[in-house]
């Protein structure tokens, strides 16, 4: 095992008290995504779903109570069902606690990102982990649906994905499991430091 993976090891808990866990930035400008955390939001009437969220200094002008008299700042309000359940963000090893210590991490791409997919929180979350689940596009080896993540088609059917594979969560844990063992036959350190050679000698 790799000194990388090791690490991500030492988060991975046998207990996952958090059903659903969001970690990044909204922005209404990422319509798309936008969207999928409304709809995602509504699942915290039945399950635990931390959303911590990276805002802008006008959102939380916008969300005061200061701000709420202010006239135009509306637009940079978040629906109510993403504010009601936002938390600060987290970083550093409070956010790889916080994966191991979830069934789900939901991955949304950016309005820009086009089909490719495979961020850096794809792979966070699978080492910690949790099932992946993010929306449909071309991934990296190793990031195949239904095999070793879960993926939604739009944002309309963000929800219902997330709620069948906790309704399915034994299925849901070894997908969850592969998709981990995956990765870390996949990626490792030899390979990445190959993939670099290879990229700099076509510079």
């Amino acid at each position: 095992m790799d000194a990388g993976e090791a690490h991500l090891t030492s988060y991975v808990g046998p207990w996952r008290p958090i059903d659903v866990v969001i970690v990044g930035g909204y922005s209404r400008h990422h319509s798309a995504r936008a969207r999928t955390f409304e709809q995602v939001a509504a699942l915290s009437n039945a399950y635990e779903v931390a959303f911590h969220l990276d805002s802008s200094r006008l959102t939380r002008l916008a969300e005061s109570t200061l701000g709420r008299l202010l006239p135009g700042l509306g637009k940079h309000r978040r629906p109510r069902a993403v504010a009601m359940i936002a938390r600060p963000p987290v970083f550093g090893r409070r956010f790889y606690e916080l994966l191991g210590a979830s069934k789900i991490a939901l991955n949304g791409a950016i309005d820009m990102a086009g089909a490719d997919r495979g961020n850096m929180r794809c792979f966070e979350a699978m080492g910690c982990g949790a099932l992946l689940v993010s929306d449909n596009g071309n991934y990296p080896p190793g990031m195949t649906p239904g095999v070793t993540i879960e993926t939604y088609g739009s944002a309309e059917v963000a929800a219902s994905t997330i709620s069948q594979a906790l309704m399915n969560w034994p299925r849901s844990a070894e997908i969850a499991a592969r998709g981990r063992n995956e990765l870390n036959r996949f990626y490792t350190k030899t390979r990445q430091w190959r993939d670099f050679v290879d990229l700099v000698e076509r510079i």
